[in-house]
């Protein structure tokens, strides 16, 4: 199901990868809004990238 803020974070993308942080503070959303957005824009548009904050 995609999510209500997918084409605004789709449009918002360059070829340069975005972190969740970034895209939740552009939307004022949620971390968790933003990465699960772009999570499913990941799987769904096979152009779309994206950058993990922090990890291990």
């Amino acid at each position: 199901m995609p999510s209500r803020y997918e084409e605004a974070i789709y449009n918002m993308l360059s070829d340069e990868p975005v972190t969740p942080n970034e895209v939740a503070k552009k939307l004022d959303v949620t971390h968790k809004a933003a990465k699960d957005a772009l999570m499913h824009l990941a799987i769904v548009r096979k152009d779309m990238r994206y950058k993990n904050s922090g990890g291990m």
